[in-house]
């Protein structure tokens, strides 16, 4: 804020708008908007560069570690290890065993430690793994390092959602989530990119290209370790980038946004209980449709453009622009979304868009099969920010926002299991077992989409028509606890 940057004033000035609204009453999210639109903008373009830059980055990372499996399979890792069969597949499913078994509990232990501790020891963790892979000799070994990165970025991705979804209101979160997964977007345009570039070093100094993609992907992200150990930032309540303020206003409006509700501690037994909420329970089918054809798309493009006549160098670089594409997309709908308050028609679009273009992989051929890549990864890359947040804003709890960023992820995980068994290259240059089964998942999502959007514009009507105000006869205090169940909340539809 300008007031309070530029140092000390004369005692006469006038309080800025913010300090006026900590001298009077708790306003409504929509008050405050109306009353203090520059500085509140002024505020959250401060928040939004401390934080999403820098999360964007080391989730960006942590993709490109994971999928890089793809490209190095172009330059000789079968060979050299002497791998066959279903062995590369087993390779790429080995890594979500320990991520999946990891991703829950690892939300709890970021609740409790330091987000940038915390962040900075698990990437310098599978840095050094990705790293040190490729000095790997033979099948065995390879597997026991997919599994330690699998250990180590178990708790990369819910951590980065909860401590977004910390920071914003329900109707700004999208945009954020929007942003940030344009880190996989990223990821797989330069992954390519850097297969193609990286795996042109094979031969150098006595190594094939997928070590040198290994090596090298591998030390940057050690280098990025030490930067979330400096930079990342905690959640708004223990900030220290805001003047006094500004973080008053800022946590002000987020407990307005959640009536009444604040940052708490996830406990065991919290986490069991935001698990009985069917909408929690949600979060995680969606997102599991989403993953089936994400990572089959991220892990099996190159292969997959290899059927189409092409050499190595060219299948890396013609992966990345439809990932560039999908990124664009995703982040013009999620404005769009966060603008209007709605999620389902988005989230629906995106899944039919998406099966489209898996149609056309599946049953066409030249040109056309590329375009259904497109269409493919447009679709799926739309829902998958969007399906995290449509769930997240229909509860207040920070345990349960916790609870949906890893249970989510954790389902998400099965994808990749999924997706790994599900394309062997027998099955080529067509794939359609592979393919069908992404397109059966999505139809789940949508199914899934469909229950969510319906019954929660179902409450909002019976809240609507007063069915619910019997609750306001609580007392205060048992009515701030009451989170969602508030009669005055309505869910995003």
């Amino acid at each position: 804020m300008a007031a309070d940057s530029e140092g000390p004033r004369r005692l006469s000035r006038e309080p800025s708008e913010l300090e006026k609204q900590d001298m009077t009453h708790i306003e409504t999210p929509e008050e405050e908007d109306a009353t203090d639109p520059v500085e509140a903008k002024k505020v959250l373009r401060k928040v939004d560069w401390r934080i999403i830059p820098l999360l964007q980055f080391l989730y960006m990372l942590t993709f490109l570690d994971r999928v890089n499996i793809g490209n190095a399979r172009l330059w000789h890792l079968e060979r050299d290890l002497g791998m066959s069969g279903y062995d590369y597949n087993i390779i790429v499913l080995i890594f979500y065993v320990p991520y999946i078994i990891l991703e829950l509990p690892s939300n709890y232990f970021f609740n409790r430690i330091e987000p940038r501790k915390f962040m900075g020891v698990i990437i310098m963790g599978w840095g050094l793994t990705v790293t040190f892979s490729g000095f790997c000799h033979n099948f065995a070994g390879l597997m026991v390092g997919r599994i330690f990165i699998g250990i180590f970025e178990a708790g990369m991705f819910p951590g980065c959602m909860y401590l977004i979804s910390g920071w914003y209101r329900r109707h700004e979160l999208l945009t954020r989530m929007a942003f940030f997964f344009v880190a996989n977007d990223i990821a797989g345009t330069i992954s390519g990119l850097l297969g193609a570039g990286l795996g042109s070093l094979d031969g150098a100094h006595g190594y094939s290209g997928w070590r040198w993609i290994f090596f090298i992907e591998g030390a940057i992200t050690c280098l990025a370790a030490i930067l979330a150990w400096f930079y990342v930032p905690p959640f708004p309540e223990d900030s220290t980038f805001l003047t006094p303020t500004e973080k008053k206003w800022l946590l002000r409006r987020l407990k307005a946004d959640n009536h009444g509700m604040s940052h708490e501690k996830m406990t065991v037994g919290k986490v069991a209980e935001a698990l009985k909420d069917w909408k929690v329970l949600t979060s995680g089918v969606l997102y599991l449709a989403v993953c089936t054809t994400a990572y089959a798309i991220s892990v099996f493009q190159p292969t997959i453009l290899r059927t189409f006549g092409w050499d190595e160098l060219k299948s890396n670089l013609l992966s990345a622009p439809p990932r560039l594409a999908s990124g664009i997309v995703s982040v013009l709908i999620g404005i769009w979304s966060d603008k209007i308050q709605r999620r389902g028609v988005f989230c629906l679009g995106g899944f039919l868009f998406s099966i489209l273009g898996l149609f056309l992989v599946a049953f066409l051929k030249g040109s056309m099969r590329y375009m259904g890549i497109y269409f493919a990864a447009i679709g799926i890359y739309i829902v998958q920010p969007l399906c995290i947040a449509w769930c997240a804003n229909q509860v207040t709890s920070s345990s349960k926002r916790g609870t949906i960023t890893a249970f989510a992820g954790t389902l998400g995980q099965f994808g990749g299991i999924i997706s790994a068994l599900v394309f062997p290259i027998k099955d080529g240059p067509q794939y359609l077992p592979g393919i069908m089964t992404c397109i059966a998942f999505q139809i789940a999502g949508i199914i899934a989409a469909i229950n969510l959007w319906v019954c929660c514009s179902y409450e909002n009507r019976q809240r609507e028509a007063g069915k619910r105000d019997h609750l306001r006869e609580l007392p205060q205090e048992e009515q701030d606890r009451l989170g969602e169940k508030h009669p005055d909340f309505r869910y995003t539809l």
